[in-house]
């Protein structure tokens, strides 16, 4: 699939003509010059995959008529990745999310620890969505990472479902090496905790090994918070849990 992708929360059936609107007709008019006849392909963020044909450009640019040629329903990845991580400052809430989201995060979860110094804003969730979004169509993933509201790390634990597993990032006694985690059985979700920069306290850690979940150890050195969610969400990714179209 090397033609452009382009997200439309609806997708019809095949034969169905449908219009493309808003700034997915632009970029794909304006940046992609994209013209009658091109082919193109659309994706609801839920998994759904359709080929298209574009008819013709209206309204100046601004919407695409185009008709389905063929649709159907990509897989979840598995197992469904849940990032439920401290926020890091500035830019690097960017990278976390785009990173992740092109590893085949499946949900994404802003962590309220105790220790906790960045908080999400009013309009944070929109811009997350956004950056999701387009590292979406970059990385041809077809399922769009769902945004949750903030919780603590107890809540999170609290949620744990039947075939979950969850693994702490806390290099202490007790803490295993990613690999062995790995190995550990074939669950269908991970939910992967990402303290701040100060690290969880002995109490978040506790609640999280009561509800089940696993320490785990990064190596010797002190990360970044993006850098190991993406480090844990990249060795999932890379053991064959999932994969990009």
């Amino acid at each position: 699939m090397t033609e452009p992708l382009f997200y439309s929360e609806v997708l019809a059936d095949t034969g169905a003509v449908i219009p493309l609107t808003g700034d997915e007709a632009r970029h794909a008019a304006a940046s992609r010059r994209l013209q009658a006849g091109d082919t193109l392909w659309l994706f609801d963020g839920r998994g759904g995959l359709a080929r298209a044909t574009l008819l013709q450009v209206t309204a100046r640019g601004r919407t695409l008529e185009l008709r389905v040629e063929e649709r159907h329903t990509e897989p979840h990845p598995r197992p469904a990745i849940h990032l439920a991580c401290a926020l890091p400052k500035g830019d690097r809430q960017s990278v976390l999310l785009d990173m992740a989201t092109q590893l085949g995060m499946a949900r994404f979860t802003p962590l309220i620890c105790e220790r906790s110094v960045v908080k999400p804003g009013a309009n944070s969730t929109d811009r997350w969505r956004r950056i999701c979004l387009e590292a979406c169509k970059q990385s041809r993933r077809t399922h769009l990472p769902e945004l949750s509201p903030p919780a603590t790390p107890r809540e999170v634990v609290a949620r744990k479902t039947a075939n979950e597993t969850i693994w702490i990032a806390h290099p202490s006694t007790g803490a295993i090496s990613v690999s062995s985690a790995i190995r550990q059985g074939d669950p269908e979700r991970v939910t992967i905790l990402i303290g701040p920069e100060g690290g969880f306290t002995e109490t978040e850690v506790g609640q999280a090994v009561a509800a089940g979940g696993q320490k785990i150890a990064l190596g010797a050195a002190i990360l970044r918070i993006e850098t190991a969610a993406i480090a844990l969400t990249a060795a999932l990714t890379l053991a064959g849990g999932t994969r990009a179209l």
